[in-house]
């Protein structure tokens, strides 16, 4: 059974012969050690997507939606993306990176007067088709000859949109002139859509990400009620195209849900079909989210923020096994990160995460054994030595 037919029959509900890992990878070392990658050599973006779906094979990373570029910031390609589909003007747009980060520190506005003369426009389809459909083709194409998946990614639109607008900004214009939110939210999700629909028209896995930060780690960024009313019809757009192939839908926003949840999985919302990255560290507990959701399916949660970066090979490892001891048995949780494996994380807490799951996360799963493991290492621990077993 290979990774697109496993992935395929898990989300059809199907018996496959074990737990898939999932995750955003954006760590050099990994890309080193596992794809070869040189700091002092330049690469193709073809070369650049080699390497990193190498590096996904070596170390045992089933499922993604994206690749790593250690030299340029994906928010640099956002920025670009804009001006090349939204006619917007590319005059004084500046894109700033530190660490494993980058962040717009300059753009044409700072007001609503300055940004009501650099509003986008509404993407047109063919124009995304032509740029995407070649590379979605060959993308998948090189991640099936490694026997990776790549799943479909796109922006939420409300993300995209005060990501355009500055978050600050944004909350002032929303009450101020929410015609022009409205606006630039019609442009970003039409941006989405139509590469949603472009990746649907492919003979691609059925599962599509978004992308949609709306909460930070006290809760939701703003009224939830305020979310829905701007959002709810949009996200169905976006996922009508994934849909109407019986395909499934993976939301994900950071922080904590809370009064989020409802809107985002329930039956008469939004309805996804998955949910990630489930960030620990006091915004959510996975398992409470399993109980009250059963038939959601659970991306991620081992937690990227504690855990990986400072814990140790078995602290890594118990919360691995825990998940597949408590979640994995119902067959409801691809494992990964709890956001993505960052630059601080070790390669050891990443390779010892990967291979658990691969370890021990095989059909139907060995409860005694996880348990016996777990009791074995539970001396060794040291950020989680204080955690029931």
């Amino acid at each position: 059974m290979n990774n697109l037919n496993r992935l395929s029959l898990s989300l059809q509900g199907q018996e496959t012969d074990r737990i898939m890992t999932y995750d955003l990878l954006d760590n050099t070392e990994v890309l080193k050690v596992y794809g070869g990658y040189k700091e002092d050599k330049s690469y193709s973006s073809e070369e650049l997507m080699e390497i990193n779906v190498k590096a996904f094979k070596g170390i045992g990373l089933d499922i993604t939606r994206g690749t790593h570029d250690p030299v340029e910031h994906w928010m640099r390609h956002k920025v670009d993306n804009w001006i090349r589909f939204m006619g917007v003007d590319p005059s004084h747009w500046s894109v700033e990176q530190g660490g494993d980060t980058a962040w717009i520190s300059e753009r044409p506005f700072d007001d609503l007067a300055g940004l009501e003369k650099n509003m986008p426009s509404i993407p047109k389809f063919e124009d995304i088709r032509e740029w995407y459909d070649p590379f979605i083709k060959r993308a998948t194409n090189l991640f099936n000859s490694y026997d990776r998946v790549l799943i479909g990614g796109v922006e939420g639109p409300l993300c995209d949109a005060y990501t355009y607008v500055d978050l600050e900004l944004f909350s002032l214009v929303l009450y101020d002139a929410p015609e022009l939110i409205n606006h630039i939210m019609d442009c970003t999700t039409a941006y989405s859509r139509a590469i949603a629909k472009v990746y649907s028209e492919n003979d691609t896995v059925p599962l599509q990400f978004m992308g949609e930060d709306i909460a930070g780690s006290t809760g939701p960024i703003f009224s939830p009620v305020m979310i829905e009313e701007l959002c709810l019809e949009r996200w169905r757009s976006i996922a009508e195209p994934v849909r109407s192939r019986d395909g499934s839908f993976l939301f994900h926003t950071d922080g904590r849900y809370g009064p989020l949840l409802d809107l985002i999985l329930g039956k008469a919302k939004f309805n996804a079909d998955g949910l990630n990255p489930i960030e620990r560290c006091g915004c959510n507990d996975i398992f409470e989210i399993h109980q009250a959701w059963p038939d959601k399916y659970l991306f991620g949660n081992v937690c990227c923020e504690e855990t990986l970066p400072f814990g140790n090979a078995f602290d890594v490892e118990d919360e691995t096994l825990e998940l597949i001891e408590k979640i994995g048995v119902d067959r409801k949780i691809f494992i990964g990160s709890s956001s993505e494996v960052h630059e601080m994380i070790p390669l050891l807490n990443i390779e010892t995460m990967y291979n658990t799951v691969h370890e021990y996360g095989s059909y139907p799963i060995d409860v005694d054994r996880i348990r016996g493991r777990r009791n074995k290492i539970s001396g060794k621990r040291e950020f989680r030595k204080d955690h029931a077993l």
